[in-house]
């Protein structure tokens, strides 16, 4: 049973057939260059169809006139004209209806190769998990690896004509203007949001970065709080605190009770009263947490996929990139930590863009920041690897200035790809787990304000 594959795949040799015929016409490089873009061998079932399209894809690299001939000669220098039963066979395959848009057959195609892939998967989990070969968590990061991969592939994108793109970008332009839509996924802090063009942005990389202690995790699941409460629903992959602690430290924060009294149960009835009080204002939030301290970005997007189709999602939060694990069997995993940290954080942009969704990512920061002696913290001064800068849409630190009751912080946008850098002062209410923007005078959002980046401090 746990062998077992059904006897008929998901195939469509005719289709095959048809599109391989189309793109091997004469003059048609052109049409088939555009077709074949994300296609392999192997998403191909008949060993001839893959054959030929091998040469296929041998010929438009090295732009090659496409014919009869030039294929058999492509076959032959490859040895595989017998798999496909000589220029006679080659001939009779090519002779097969042509279509007039490849890229819908080419569609039809890696839809049936996704699904023989997923019944192999299915298969081959079910073999690994009967024979007991791996640990149950091995074969589950292997297999949402995998998955993600498929996910990933089902959605490549081709050229788009610039008349399409005007369309799709001033309606969303125009939904903007009109109130329609927010620009983007708002954090609560004003001068933040005008300085990100309106908060978070579809398929950006925010990574928040600072060292430990300083309030990062505070600061992510404020966030979190104030866009599940205005915005939409938020998910929060916490792998250093567990679910009820980062639960009892919101509550806390809400009801402006100590963490510390909470959990040791010293609670007056006015604290009590205003827990129950805070609790009925949280409690129905759309906001999930998973603590699993060891899991890996497939895993995560997994989960966040389920999410987006089941009730939406606005962000993503991960707290933090160095605690993540990476995917069984990819190759950070074997490497050091800088590149095992750079395979990661290029993961989570992808997983970002193809979501459509603000991933906020924490991350740690080297220690030579401390002994630079009252400077704000770097680019060069994130953890493990330069690719993090380089992923990263946006790059904000939470800098703290001295210790104490005396302590002073701010946040340092010190990249921002589609907009200015700049400083956010805070106020910190430690006590209660939270920060607040320092109060300014002028209000960034009216127009006497000027540029953004004057109207927040010096730019970065």
């Amino acid at each position: 049973m746990a062998n077992r594959i059904p006897d008929r795949l998901p195939e469509d040799l005719e289709a095959e057939r048809s599109f391989l015929a189309t793109c091997c016409a004469p003059g048609a490089e052109a049409l088939a260059a555009e077709a074949v873009v994300g296609m392999s061998p192997s998403d191909f079932v008949h060993p001839s169809h893959q054959a030929v399209f091998s040469a296929l894809i041998q010929l438009l690299s090295r732009g090659d006139e496409i014919h009869a001939l030039s294929l058999k000669i492509a076959l032959e220098e490859a040895g595989s004209l017998g798999r496909v039963g000589g220029f006679p066979g080659l001939v009779d395959l090519l002779a097969a209806e042509d279509v007039g848009r490849p890229q819908a057959l080419a569609a039809h195609l890696l839809e049936k190769a996704r699904l023989r892939r997923l019944v192999h998967v299915g298969a081959s989990l079910m073999r690994s998990a009967a024979s007991e070969e791996a640990a149950s968590a091995e074969l589950i990061s292997g297999t949402s690896a995998v998955l993600a991969g498929l996910a990933q592939g089902a959605h490549r994108k081709g050229l788009v004509p610039v008349a399409d793109l005007d369309e799709r970008t001033w309606a969303r332009i125009e939904d903007v203007r009109e109130g329609r839509r927010s620009a983007g996924v708002p954090t609560g802090f004003g001068r933040l949001d005008w300085l990100l063009g309106g908060g978070f942005q579809p398929g950006q990389v925010v990574v928040l970065a600072a060292r430990p202690g300083v309030g990062k995790s505070t600061l992510l699941v404020q966030w979190l709080r104030h866009i599940a409460s205005h915005h939409g629903p938020a998910a929060l992959f916490a792998l250093e605190m567990a679910d009820e602690e980062i639960w009892t430290r919101a509550i806390g924060s809400e009801a402006s009770v100590p963490s510390g009294l909470i959990l040791s149960g010293r609670l007056d009835h006015s604290a009590v009263q205003r827990l129950v009080s805070a609790r009925e204002r949280l409690r129905g939030l759309p906001l999930s947490i998973c603590d699993q301290a060891s899991i890996t970005i497939p895993e995560i997007r997994a989960l966040s996929s389920s999410a987006l189709t089941r009730g939406g999602l606005s962000v993503v939060g991960i707290d933090y990139l160095q605690l993540l694990s990476s995917a069984a069997g990819s190759r950070g995993a074997k490497q050091n930590e800088a590149t095992r940290i750079g395979e990661i954080s290029r993961d989570v942009k992808l997983m970002a863009k193809d979501l459509g969704l603000p991933v906020v990512l924490l991350s740690q920061l080297n220690r030579e920041v401390e002994h630079r002696s009252g400077g704000r913290p770097q680019l060069s001064d994130l953890r493990d690897s330069g690719a993090v800068e380089q992923d990263a849409d946006v790059v904000v630190f939470v800098h703290r200035r001295g210790d104490g009751e005396d302590a002073s912080f701010e946040l340092v946008i010190a990249k921002n790809r589609n907009g200015p850098t700049g400083i956010v002062p805070l106020v910190a209410d430690l006590k209660f787990f939270r920060f607040l923007e320092m109060s300014r005078e002028t209000d960034p959002s009216s127009p006497s304000a000027g540029r953004r980046s004057d109207a927040f401090g010096d730019d970065l």
